[in-house]
C-alpha cells in the first residue's frame, strides 16, 4: 500500500524554482559497469548518424566526451580503433544521399486502362 502522506506534487522541470545550488549543467562520472558493452553502444549510435571509425576516434579523443575518453584512456588508440572498426563491420554506417530532382512537368497525362 502507497503512504500518500509522504506524497511530494509532481512538477515541471520547465516550471520548477531554480535554487542557487542547482547549477543545471549536465556532467559526466565513471560508473563501474561493463565496458565493451558501453563501447558498443556508443559506436552503433554514433554509426546510425553516419559516422565512420575516424570520427568516433575523433570524439573519444576529446575529454569533454567523458564516457568516450574514460574508453580511450582504458584501452589506448590502437585497441579502441580496433574493437570500433570490429563493431562498425557488423553493424555498418547509415549513410544518406539527398538530392534534388526537376521538378515535374505542370501537364498530367491521363492514362485509361481498358475495364
Amino acid at each position: 500500500m502507497i503512504d500518500d502522506t509522504k506524497a511530494v506534487p509532481k512538477t515541471h522541470p520547465a516550471s520548477r524554482e531554480i535554487l542557487p545550488d542547482d547549477p543545471l549543467e549536465m556532467f559526466g562520472v565513471q560508473l563501474p559497469g561493463d565496458s565493451l558493452l558501453m563501447l558498443r553502444l556508443l559506436v552503433e549510435e554514433y554509426a546510425r548518424i553516419g559516422w565512420g571509425v575516424d570520427d568516433i576516434l575523433r570524439l573519444a579523443r576529446d575529454p569533454n566526451y567523458v564516457a568516450f575518453y574514460g574508453l580511450w584512456q582504458r584501452y589506448g588508440e590502437r585497441e579502441l580503433r580496433r574493437r570500433v572498426a570490429e563493431i562498425i563491420s557488423r553493424c555498418g554506417v547509415i549513410r544518406v544521399d539527398v538530392r534534388e530532382t526537376r521538378p515535374l512537368s505542370d501537364r498530367l497525362v491521363q492514362i485509361d486502362l481498358p475495364a
